[in-house]
């Protein structure tokens, strides 16, 4: 309706009087369009530059995480990532700005079941070019012991800049533990699966300090009443020295981890083959009477496959 009126107002206008209005709307057209555009680069310009403040809070960051897990693990303090200066002094002169990276190599020897060589290691130290900081380090399953000594003194009397040092998987495993925030989601699996396989490849234990969750249904009573909790035998879990019984919303009992078998139970017959633990027979009237009783009272068949 108000661009009908307009139009009638242009059309009863006296000569010139529609072409200077039309000028006038051009003119506050374009002076729109620049403030809008205008508005755009800014609120762009603005974005940019929250995003590089960001990119760089980033950064500084993974490198003070960096530095942090290299210096628990290793024992040397290890700063990584660029310094910047401004108008610092350097002798008689006074440059306005300097980026500074410092070197350093770090060289790494993995054992898993080979035996340490201290020749290969000796080799290796030999191949340290001009960095400032200069680290080896063997890592083993277990502490080598007084051969740490042995193999640092041996390098050191002829590459006394070379530090060398023994860590173990379970060392790095804690160290990554606590690094990142609960969050931060992608790298905190990583962790966990990084943790989780080394567990699973015995590069050191950590089942000792496991709790595992399992949800239960009818069977929960049996497992209560006979103090064995079962499932089929291809399930695949990570080793633990605990488990909790979960239904109904609750961990309604915590067992501890003794024995583990694959059961076969035919014509009163019960075989066992240990997967982990005590290779014990004080389980078997239990077994029979759970098989038994979950039968009966739940339907399930856990004679084969358990």
């Amino acid at each position: 309706m108000a661009s009908s009126n307009c139009m009638r107002k242009l059309a009863a206008a006296p000569p010139g009087c529609s072409t200077r209005l039309l000028d006038f709307i051009k003119f506050r057209a374009t002076n729109v369009e620049d403030s809008l555009l205008s508005a755009v680069f800014v609120d762009r310009e603005h974005h940019y530059k929250q995003h590089a403040a960001a990119v760089g809070a980033n950064l500084r960051r993974l490198r003070r995480i960096a530095s942090t897990f290299l210096t628990d693990i290793s024992g040397e303090a290890i700063d990584i990532g660029i310094e910047i200066t401004q108008q610092e002094r350097v002798g008689n002169a006074i440059p306005d700005g300097a980026i500074i990276q410092r070197g350093f190599k770090i060289l790494i020897e993995a054992k898993v079941d080979s035996s340490v060589d201290s020749d290969q290691l000796f080799r290796h130290a030999g191949t340290f070019g001009g960095e400032s900081q200069k680290l080896m380090l063997l890592l083993t399953k277990q502490p080598i012991g007084r051969s740490e000594q042995e193999i640092a003194a041996r390098i050191s009397a002829s590459y006394p800049d070379v530090i060398f040092k023994n860590i173990i998987y379970e060392t790095i495993c804690n160290a990554v533990t606590g690094l990142f925030k609960a969050h931060e989601v992608t790298m905190m699996a990583l962790i966990e699966d990084y943790i989780e396989y080394c567990n699973d490849a015995n590069l050191f234990d950590q089942s000792g300090f496991l709790l595992r969750i399992a949800p239960c249904g009818w069977s929960v009573e049996i497992i209560k009443k006979h103090g064995i909790y079962f499932h089929p035998s291809d399930r695949r879990y990570t080793q633990h020295a605990f488990i909790g019984i979960y239904a109904n919303k609750t961990v309604q009992v915590i067992l501890q981890v003794e024995s583990v078998f694959d059961v076969e139970f035919s014509e009163g017959r019960l075989e066992k083959a240990l997967v982990q633990g005590n290779a014990t027979d004080e389980y078997d009237t239990r077994l029979r009477e759970m098989i038994k009783d979950a039968k009966e009272l739940c339907h399930y068949e856990i004679a084969s496959g358990h």
